[in-house]
């Protein structure tokens, strides 16, 4: 059976119900599973591949760059550019595997129910909890990091006040339509991309030609104190793991899945030209500014006025340099946390759907929205409130360093999920997805090593090692949950996207064997 075909049947019309919060049932026709199942979960498909695009983007595009860029100068001096060359790399393979696996199972749940089809019940609700608990704790962080660049320009502003009103900001947009997220989150994206790439312009023209009483720079700063590494092999590779979170969020593109119109064609095209993009705005933006001044000026200091883009603006007499960079840095903090709550509200909506959550969380709106599921993820920014209230100076970098392990762990779970995909559906007589990962299997495993290196190596960095501290344990009680809930659903059939699509082509061949056999007989 070809992979036309099998595709035709898998989609083939059909009466779905999903529930709504009335208690009734929406009842629509569409393209769904042999089995009858609604693949969306009820969520509405109004996304467009512009929009899933950005909402990759805008997890990764962050204040990482704009903010926390100056921290990994520190360490690597101008090889920094080497580093993050080499975390886009990786977050190719990732991205890219993620993407092939997406387009053959473009359900609710994104790479969570891939992992529960080919790692097992346990490898799915790992994944999907996982990506739900480490994105609701990062709405926190970025709802945190917004207020406190919101007292730039309200120094009386309560710390506690300022992230409540930023969470209320993101928890109306995700309540509201899917169409509505995504055009808050498109043009969110829009602001932090024109501003990279105004910066990155601006710069080759100072590096190059100059401006009216500033002469060219020229590039004599990526070999000057002490060198283009001055800390050696070891410290680009240390930048490089750092530079792995400022990269975390790029993998939300795949929890968009279900809510895309197209998702065969949106979900490579968008992931495609998003980790591109993030790679030349990262390696780009950050190649201008150890161009422009000497890496040791970059590292120095800390706050908003230690950002290395502030510096180069300012250096280039651009007037209120520090305060648009300020909105900046509050537009790409609200931004990142939209995407976070979108994201782990999807995963708990998959999660009550397949019965390892409350069955609460999978119901939706009549205009597709899980409103139980993002009631419940933006407990993140309640924590943050509180941590906010309670220690103000340092509660996004308690929250940060929560955030370590579970990013990590995201990225390797894609990685074994890819490893587990391919050679199950080889051996199933299924179907290649029609996005392919360059280097398939081989090029997967790489990217697992490397994952894995990073795992030992957060142990040794200096800033990173609270996430084994707290990674062990919060590993632990994933476990104990997984245990609970699948005592629940003891008894139950299973069912996964590649239980529906073997099921799907068993009934497809039957039906042709049926149709032969009728026209022997006449």
């Amino acid at each position: 059976m070809s992979y036309s075909d099998t595709r035709r049947h898998h989609q083939r019309t059909f009466t779905l119900t999903a529930p709504t919060e009335d208690g009734m049932h929406d009842t629509t026709t569409t393209g769904g599973s042999a089995s009858g199942r609604d693949e969306s979960g009820g969520l509405q498909q109004g996304l467009t591949t512009r929009q899933i695009s950005m909402i990759g983007l805008s997890g990764a595009l962050g204040t990482g760059l704009f903010l926390g860029s100056g921290s990994m100068i520190k360490m690597a001096g101008p090889a920094i550019v080497v580093s993050y060359t080499l975390t886009g790399l990786l977050a190719l393979i990732v991205v890219w595997s993620l993407a092939e696996m997406t387009t053959q199972h473009p359900v609710a749940g994104g790479f969570g129910a891939s992992a529960h089809a080919y790692l097992g019940p346990m490898g799915g609700f790992l994944a999907r909890w996982n990506v739900a608990v480490t994105m609701c704790i990062a709405v926190g962080a970025e709802v945190t990091a917004a207020a406190k660049y919101l007292q730039r320009w309200f120094p009386d502003l309560n710390s506690a006040l300022g992230t409540v009103l930023c969470s209320l900001i993101l928890i109306l947009i995700n309540l509201a339509t899917v169409r509505l997220y995504g055009a808050s989150e498109y043009w969110f994206s829009i602001l932090k991309v024109a501003t990279v790439i105004v910066f990155i312009a601006l710069g080759v023209v100072m590096i190059f030609v100059g401006l009216p009483g500033r002469a060219a720079t020229g590039l004599s700063n990526l070999t000057a104190h002490g060198g283009f590494a001055p800390h050696g092999a070891g410290a680009i590779l240390a930048a490089a793991v750092m530079a792995i979170f400022s990269f975390g969020g790029a993998e939300n593109v795949s929890v968009t899945a279900a809510e895309s119109a197209d998702p065969v064609k949106d979900i490579p095209k968008a992931a495609k030209a998003m980790i591109f993009r993030l790679i030349i705005f990262y390696v780009g933006a950050i190649a201008v500014v150890v161009a422009l001044e000497p890496w040791t000026v970059s590292a120095e200091g800390e706050g908003l006025m230690a950002s290395p883009f502030v510096k180069v603006l300012a250096a280039a007499n651009i007037p209120g340099a520090a305060d648009f960079m300020n909105l900046v840095l509050i537009v790409a903090a609200l931004s990142a946390g939209n995407g976070c709550l979108y994201a782990s509200s999807r995963m708990l909506h998959s999660l009550g759907t397949d019965r390892m959550a409350p069955a609460s969380f999978a119901v939706t709106t009549a205009e597709g929205s899980p409103r139980k599921a993002v009631t419940a993820a933006s407990a993140g920014m309640v924590v943050a409130s509180v941590l906010a209230l309670w220690r103000p100076d340092d509660a996004f970098m308690l929250l940060f360093g929560v955030l370590v392990f579970g990013l990590w762990l995201t990225w390797l779970l894609i990685v074994v999920t890819y490893l587990a995909f391919k050679p199950t559906r080889r051996r199933l007589g299924l179907p290649d997805s029609p996005v392919q990962l360059t280097g398939g299997v081989p090029m997967a495993f790489v990217g697992f090593l490397v994952l894995a290196g990073v795992g030992v190596s957060l142990a040794f960095i200096p800033g990173l090692t609270i996430a084994w501290q707290i990674g062990g344990p919060y590993l632990l009680v994933m476990l104990l949950g997984y245990l609970v809930a699948d005592r629940s659903r003891r008894g139950a059939p299973e069912d996964s996207v590649l239980t529906r699509e073997l099921a799907a082509r068993d009934q497809s061949e039957s039906a042709s064997a049926q149709a032969v056999a009728a026209t022997v007989v006449d």
